[in-house]
């Protein structure tokens, strides 16, 4: 019997209501994250990607659809299911300058949430504080320091100590990197790595560094325009992509080889608003293999476990 899914989104939406019209940043959006892996969502700036991140960890609410962890819906839980639920999924944010209060000590910072969760007495929050910042590599000391006593990596390392003060049973990696030098990304993308298999825990990556997501994940999620383009085991997207906007990715991602050619798979133009999306298959007017079909209608994922959205899978 298969595994029940630590995280499920089945049909989720969200609409942002603006003066100039409806915002569709979500449309439909269905996967599920098997325990003690690491699905990645990835796609193009605007595609919707933190959004979901954001309903997940019940920073927005969905405009319809399903968030179920461990098959219970977060729609439905009382006050004390969901202080359970945000206990067992913390997360790791993009800046690691902003997301740390300055005027806070690390000790602080890290023991802020356990605080707030339970009340186990000063000795306890220290030995807690004291042993999540040897977990990250960074010594004891470190909790009477300041943010701005740090560097960009070793911020991120007191980030990822933060998330695990309560001990969680998944993270949600929002570009943990991105904005580290690329010096020290192997560094806490390996911190991660080793986290997680001492912990069991399960990952969230939002990313669009693909070599990343190739290299870290084991199961990938491409997203256009708030829909899922594609997902599937990771090996298998990359090895045989079967939509034409991964392919597009794939493609446009820089080779170390100057006589390199862009393949034509690459998309032209600009992703549409969510403002106003197109009809049918959203991709349909960067595509190169675009049909009638995809103008008017929504394709259906098609293949599995390694399922794409793309009327080509049925001509």
């Amino acid at each position: 019997m298969p595994e029940q899914a630590m995280l499920e989104l089945d049909g989720v939406t969200k609409h942002y209501r603006t003066k100039r019209g409806v915002v569709r940043a979500v449309e439909g959006v269905s996967f599920a994250v098997q325990p003690r892996t690491t699905m990645a969502l990835v796609g193009e700036s605007g595609c919707g990607k933190t959004t979901i991140a954001k309903m997940i960890l019940q920073l927005e609410k969905p405009t319809g659809g399903a968030i179920r962890f461990e098959g219970n819906d977060t729609a439905a839980m009382d006050a004390a299911a969901l202080k359970s639920y945000r206990r067992q999924l913390m997360a790791v944010f993009q800046d690691p300058y902003s997301s740390l209060n300055p005027r806070l000590r690390v000790g602080t910072i890290i023991a802020e949430p356990i605080l707030a969760h339970e009340n186990p007495g000063r000795a306890a929050v220290a030995r807690r504080v004291e042993e999540v910042l040897d977990v990250v590599g960074m010594p004891a000391t470190a909790a009477r320091l300041y943010p701005h006593e740090f560097s960009g990596g070793q911020r991120q390392r007191i980030a990822i100590a933060r998330a695990l003060a309560l001990q969680p049973r998944m993270m949600v990696l929002d570009e943990p990197v991105s904005a580290l030098d690329v010096s020290i990304r192997a560094q806490v993308l390996n911190l991660l790595a080793d986290i997680q298999q001492e912990f069991g825990l399960t990952y969230l990556i939002i990313a669009h560094d693909l070599a990343l997501v190739e290299h870290f994940s084991t199961d990938v999620a491409v997203i256009y325009l708030g829909r899922v383009a594609e997902s599937g085991p990771t090996e298998e997207v990359f090895a045989t992509p079967r939509h034409p906007y991964t392919q597009a990715l794939l493609a446009a991602v820089p080779q170390p080889d100057p006589d390199h050619v862009l393949s034509e798979t690459a998309a032209a133009g600009e992703i549409a608003s969510a403002l106003d999306p197109p009809s049918g298959c959203r991709f349909h007017p960067r595509c190169p293999h675009v049909m009638e079909v995809c103008r008017s209608t929504v394709p259906e994922p098609l293949g599995g476990a390694h399922a794409a959205s793309c009327h080509l899978l049925r001509a």
